[in-house]
């Protein structure tokens, strides 16, 4: 063993380790080969000789990464390499060598071990208000050194080069046609690329590389190896796009080690070699110093935990805690003006183009549709959700899997509206497995369910985390992070998060360590906890935790003010035209299945047609004669051709009143993942527009037929001339109900406003009494469909003749009544204006029902009360470790391991634990990124 020694190579040169004493790789000053990176924990490997060679154990939170998999320890033989990434699959990189014999190393000198440092005494918990008892804290003993450290026996020699001598093999045997080790297998492939040579990356077979991921294009990227050695990647004009280093590209350079993300899966550049790893979510996600503005007022508070992989977090707490504030900042819809969220050591807001594509979010209302079977809501969120190229066999192959994930096998041939609350809710996250999330939130998941779903959901939710296993259709599992008003089974979860009014945190901790914290014996009483929450100020609930024995501080610098974030494109997978036509026969499946609605829009045209065929007009709708044959007045055709436009603008709005506000949760939710407002908008007037025009040629029919006006003014035929005009002024009426769906927040607040409108139209006729010599009463009713409407049935007709309009003592002539082709076709080019002008208010109101993503407050708000409160410099402040406490990513006195079971994490050895003086040290400049990004 003396004679081996272990070359640890880093981005900062090569350190040699000989001798029989333990190494450190860390963040930490005193650590033997010092990584200064965010992702990197202090002390994050543990290198240890032994009897076959050196053995490498990982020591950290965020973890170790071989080939693309997490790993808890290994041991790396004389003659073998591995390459080992800290703190995710693109953390930074490190290769260990051991060498037998290798020449020049130092001789071992005496061991230099480090002080050994104990936490001070705790910090007594300030008077907790009742029922809560003193939160419990016992000293742990001093942090004993595993070894001494051998920071006098490393010699630091010139960095080999690929292919010198001295380049040991890697480490395992390794498949000669796919460059792969079986014992991680489709971990990592290596691909040659020949110098001045491409190879074209995609989800088709006929691609150099084969990216086996519905997230990606079938034919998505080129990677160019340029003969003096550079390298060029180039986006194929793809829906998901292509990323080096988080960043979206279309055409690039790449360096070696440079991360190119296509789907979820990662490629690297290793000479002439392209490494190919699998994201398979199996990392930690981590929230540092979160906090939030609206204005003056904070919101939420140095919200700070740090999850491993595959765990359920479950957020609870009374009203106006900052539960959805948190939501919003974790999923980046909203994120926080200062502070960091980490998955995997990236930082999920500055790469959050890349990111967002591994997110699942299924709000509290389930974004369905009640008429659609399981399958067929789940296909169509698969249409919407892959690229345009993807075939109908692969998203049915993908929705079938999910349906066996989530248990939703008898049921998926189910209409949406037959299914239980848990059943619909298994639905709602099956939509989201679909593009295979490695972070999935869940808001009020249970809400409304009785304890049998409630429990159903949590254990459903426990196993998405955990994984399937080898072989299932969900192998890795996935974070997930659950807010809850339901606290009956918070024992599911790996973790749990209280937060107290004002977005304090008030426990982050185990599920039994919350319910020995607050004094309760199961969580059936554990609501009782949420009044004595509202009752105490959030201050004081989270300066109790943070001076507990559960605290476990992870953050290490104070928050940084972030800028506003650079607009993002869009997630749209196809092209509008492939959208509209989803969402169209989507909206046709939706109106057919509803066999109700069907036979209402079917009864519609003839019971409102049946209104003005009943009033009577026995000398039709032209000029009538006395018997010496003089012209008199025909009242009777003012009344029909009333009844007849206002019936037609009443069915048009009441076709379209509700179509939009019913639907604001999943219109909310698509809209996330890339849904086009135009292809939204468009298939909804495709659809209503058929609809209306259907049902007013059976209105029309029924109310004219045998009763026309005697002479057409332009298209020959008297009845085709009122029929275009009674469909055109229900469309335009059709446009205003849409905008009055997007006004509301509920379908029951249209029917005021159907009504209200209605009532107006009938005024603004100017059929019951002339609007046009009334100021502002006349240029109000432009803005009434029914008053071109009408308007245009008057010109066909002849009306101002038909009612004697400009006789001596009678009403003036209406100008828009005129019998000529000219005025009949102003009327209806004005009513298909205003019908425009509805649809483009519709499209700006529309955004308002939009999510809000990536608006953070004032930036010069969120600054000057990020300096006040960094200000203060107390113990336990946000950013710097209270005394007493370790770092981050190791277990305090009275912390808390990793979730019982969860692979990768086995509870930790005693490690070298570094001097205090240098504990509480800054990272360098550029580690957390710039100061007022």
């Amino acid at each position: 063993m003396a004679s081996t020694t272990l070359r640890v190579t880093t981005s900062t040169g090569e350190v040699v380790l000989a001798g029989v004493d333990s190494a450190v790789i860390g963040r930490a000053r005193a650590s033997n080969v010092v990584i200064n990176d965010s992702q990197v924990s202090r002390q994050h490997v543990l290198l240890a000789p032994s009897a076959g060679g050196w053995r490498v154990v990982d020591n950290s939170a965020n973890g170790m990464f071989q080939d693309g998999r997490r790993v808890s320890e290994l041991e790396v033989r004389p003659g073998e390499q591995a390459r080992l990434r800290l703190g995710g699959v693109d953390g930074p990189e490190v290769v260990l060598a051991a060498v037998a014999g290798a020449p020049g190393s130092a001789p071992a000198g005496p061991p230099a071990a480090p002080p050994q440092w104990s936490p001070p005494p705790p910090v007594p918990a300030p008077p907790a208000p009742a029922p809560y008892p003193p939160a419990p804290h016992t000293p742990a003993p001093p942090y004993q050194a595993a070894g001494s450290v051998a920071a006098a026996n490393a010699s630091l020699l010139p960095t080999a080069r690929a292919g010198q001598a001295g380049i040991p093999r890697v480490a395992g045997p390794v498949d000669p046609t796919t460059g792969s080790s079986p014992s991680v297998p489709a971990a990592r492939k290596t691909h040659p690329i020949r110098p001045g040579g491409k190879i074209r990356l995609g989800r088709s077979r006929d691609n150099d590389v084969a990216v086996p991921d519905l997230l990606a294009s079938r034919h998505h990227a080129e990677l160019y190896l340029h003969p003096g050695g550079g390298a060029e990647v180039v986006d194929l004009d793809t829906a998901n796009g292509t990323f080096v280093n988080g960043q979206r590209v279309a055409r690039a350079p790449v360096g070696q080690r440079d991360v190119i993300a296509i789907g979820h899966h990662l490629f690297q550049l290793d000479g002439t070699n392209l490494v190919e790893y699998h994201d398979s979510g199996d990392v930690a996600f981590e929230a540092a110093n979160l906090n939030v503005w609206a204005g003056t007022k904070q919101l939420m508070h140095d919200m700070t935990f740090r999850l491993p992989a595959r765990s359920l977090l479950g957020v609870v707490g009374p009203s106006g805690a900052g539960k959805s504030t948190l939501l919003n900042a974790l999923t980046g819809f909203r994120p926080a003006d200062a502070g960091t969220v980490r998955y995997a050591g990236r930082d999920l807001y500055d790469e959050y183009d890349e990111l967002r594509r591994r997110i699942g979010y299924v709000p509290q209302a389930d974004p369905l549709h009640a008429q659609l079977t399981v399958r067929q809501a789940l296909e169509y969120g698969a249409e919407l959700r892959f690229p345009a190229d993807t075939t109908a066999e692969e998203r049915r192959v993908r929705v079938e899997e999910v349906i066996g994930e989530l248990g939703l096998t008898q049921h998926a041939d189910k209409p949406v509206s037959a299914l239980s609350g848990g059943q619909k809710k298994r639905t709602s996250v099956a939509l989201e497995l679909l593009t295979r999330p490695s972070l999935l939130f869940l808001d009020e998941p249970t809400s409304g369910l009785d304890p049998a779903n409630d429990q159903a959901v949590m254990d459903t939710l426990r196993a998405l985390a955990k994984g399937g296993g080898a072989g299932s259709a969900d192998e890795q599992g996935r974070t997930v992070i659950v807010v809850t008003h339901s606290v009956l089974f918070l024992d599911r979860c790996d973790y749990v998060l209280v937060l107290s009014p004002g977005g304090y945190v008030a426990y982050f901790g185990p599920p039994d360590g919350a319910l020995t914290y607050f004094g309760k014996r199961d969580f059936k009483d554990f609501v009782d906890t949420f009044r004595d929450l509202e009752n105490t100020p959030g201050e004081q609930m989270a300066a109790r935790f943070r001076a507990s024995g559960d605290f476990v501080p992870s953050a290490m610098v104070a928050p940084s003010v972030r800028a506003a974030p650079p607009p993002l494109p869009s997630l749209r997978q196809q092209p509008v035209s492939a959208q509209l036509s989803t969402l169209t026969r989507r909206y046709l499946k939706v109106i057919l299945a509803d066999k109700s609605y069907l036979r209402l829009i079917a009864l519609f045209p003839v019971l409102l047609g049946i209104v003005p065929r009943v009033i009577p007009a026995p000398d039709g709708l032209g000029f009538v004669f006395t018997d010496d044959g003089q012209p008199t007045i025909n009242t009777d055709a003012t009344t029909v051709l009333v009844v007849l436009v206002l019936c037609a603008c009443f069915m048009g709005m009441a076709n379209s009143v509700r179509e939009i506000v019913k639907e604001r949760d999943i219109y909310r939710r698509e809209r996330t993942i890339g849904l086009s407002r135009t292809a939204y908008l468009g298939s909804k007037i495709i659809v209503l527009t058929g609809i209306t025009t259907l049902q007013c040629i059976v209105f029309t029919l029924i109310g004219l037929l045998g009763r026309t006006p005697e002479e057409a003014v332009l298209l020959g035929s008297p009845l085709i001339e009122c029929l275009v005009a009674i469909i055109v002024a229900a469309i335009a009426s059709m446009m205003i109900g849409l905008l009055v769906s997007t006004l509301v927040d509920n379908a029951d607040k249209t029917m005021p406003f159907l009504v209200l409108i209605t009532m107006g139209q009938l005024v603004l006729a100017s059929g019951m009494f002339p609007v046009n010599n009334q100021p502002g009463l006349g240029q109000l009713s432009w803005l009434a469909p029914a008053r071109w409407g009408f308007a245009a049935l008057a010109s066909t007709d002849d009306l101002n003749n038909v009612v004697g309009r400009g006789r001596p003592g009678g009403d003036p002539i209406d100008s828009l009544w005129k019998h000529n082709a000219g005025i009949w076709f102003l009327d209806i080019f004005m009513c298909l204006l205003l019908a425009v002008a509805m649809l483009y208010l519709t499209t700006i109101m529309l955004r308002r029902m939009e999510p809000k993503v990536g608006r953070p407050a004032a930036a010069g708000v969120a600054a000057s009360a990020v300096a006040a409160y960094g200000a203060q410099g107390a113990p336990g402040a946000p950013g710097m470790p209270a005394p007493g406490m370790p770092g981050p990513g190791m277990p305090g006195p009275g912390g808390y391991g990793p979730p019982t079971g969860a692979p990768g994490y086995p509870p930790p050895a005693p490690t070298p634990w570094p001097p205090h003086p240098g504990a509480g040290q800054p990272p360098a400049p550029g580690q957390w990124g710039p100061p007022g990004r």
